[in-house]
């Protein structure tokens, strides 16, 4: 086994207890957001806020996992009084729940037979009282965009588990990249380890795109298929866990990169170096896209810049936000933010949070080649190009 896949080795290691975070400290989390139910639930005169989105269930329980009901609309649901919860749930589901997603965290459990279906039970339950809900009903208030605005800007504690899936997830691409052997494994095939690496540490693949030898040249959004590597691979991952998500993408070549590549990849990498050294607090998406576009210019890919789209906010939902030049809305601190510059088969693609400090990535490289690139008078590593 070499140096750095030791190193690797104990790296995962080290990260599969770094987050088992005290009860406590989860705890806390949830009962600061209890806090910001009961001050939306006085602001709208409800008495109460039924929460149906699983994005809103997982943000709310501070990572609780909502499920997979067949069917999403027997899919838990959460009640909020000012100072009292509960999970709502099939008989189905409401021991699992209990067990495993909010034991010991302040939730009571209400439960309907499965037989009598959510929508009856939530008919019965709802009756008579002055709601808010995160979806548009009758007969209540919908609240579902000030929900997306609470959740979008991370607590400390879900910070924590931010960083412990980047590196989760730049662990299951790297390994997968450094594993792979030319005219042996299909996309699929290759598709199909990253998913058990992200299955073995306790995180899911929301996402896995692997395009062999230019394919991600004609294809900018795509999954996999039988075909084999022989020369090159672009590889770009979505991963979640604590419901969260973070997306990243690696380049490898079988030998020398071919010359297109390498200056494809090189043009990507100051591309998404210029949409980082920007993403601070108060910064105003469209400027940060102007400046993007202008490098775009400069390197000589002006057209690439209108074949993909280049970045959105992300947390608890995939796309929390997506950043277009029409997008007013201005950073803060504590959101999460996926860059994806792409430029022919090239792709330069990583997930930081906003922090008072300037941007912290959230994904860099475990061990893979990695280019310096100057930019408003800071220096950015960038993945670079593995050769095999």
């Amino acid at each position: 086994m070499t140096a750095p896949v030791q190193e690797s080795t104990r790296l995962v290691e080290k990260t599969k207890v770094l987050l088992t975070p005290a009860g406590s400290d989860r705890r806390a989390d949830i009962d600061g957001k209890q806090t910001r139910v009961a001050a939306l639930l006085q602001e709208v005169g409800s008495d109460g806020l039924l929460v149906l989105e699983p994005e809103n269930f997982s943000w709310l329980t501070s990572g609780g996992n909502v499920g997979r009901a067949l069917d999403p609309d027997e899919l838990p649901a959460l009640f909020y009084t000012a100072d009292q919860r509960w999970v709502l749930s099939s008989n189905v589901d409401s021991q699992r729940l209990f067990d495993e997603e909010v034991n010991g965290l302040g939730f009571q459990v209400e439960e309907w037979p499965w037989q009598k279906g959510r929508k009856k039970f939530l008919e019965d339950f709802c009756a008579d009282k002055r709601l808010a809900c995160d979806r548009s009903m009758d007969g209540v208030k919908p609240v579902g965009e000030s929900l997306r605005h609470h959740r979008r800007a991370l607590t400390a504690y879900e910070q924590v588990g931010y960083r412990v899936l980047g590196q989760i997830a730049v662990h299951s691409l790297e390994a997968t990249g450094r594993a792979i052997t030319p005219d042996e494994l299909s996309e699929q095939e290759i598709a199909g380890q990253i998913s058990h690496r992200l299955w073995h540490r306790g995180a899911e693949s929301v996402a896995v795109s692997v395009l062999a030898d230019g394919r991600s040249e004609l294809y900018r959004q795509a999954g996999a298929t039988p075909v084999r590597v022989h020369r090159s691979c672009v590889l770009t991952l979505t991963a979640r866990k604590f419901g969260l998500c973070v997306t990243a993408s690696r380049a490898l070549s079988f030998g020398p990169p071919e010359e297109a590549l390498d200056r494809q990849q090189d043009a990507a990498c100051k591309i998404s170096a210029t949409y980082i050294a920007s993403t601070w607090p108060d910064a105003l998406p469209r400027q940060i896209l102007a400046t993007g576009r202008r490098v775009y210019q400069l390197t000589g890919y002006e057209h690439e810049w209108r074949l993909s789209p280049q970045g959105h906010v992300t947390g608890r939902a995939l796309v929390e936000l997506a950043v277009t030049p029409q997008t007013e809305e201005l950073f803060r601190q504590g959101w999460a933010v996926t860059w994806r510059a792409s430029v022919g088969q090239a792709v330069s693609c990583d997930t930081f949070l906003i922090t008072d400090q300037g941007p912290e990535s959230i994904t860099s490289t475990e061990s893979w080649p990695q280019k310096r690139i100057r930019v408003q008078g800071g220096e950015f590593l960038r993945p670079f190009i593995l050769q095999r």
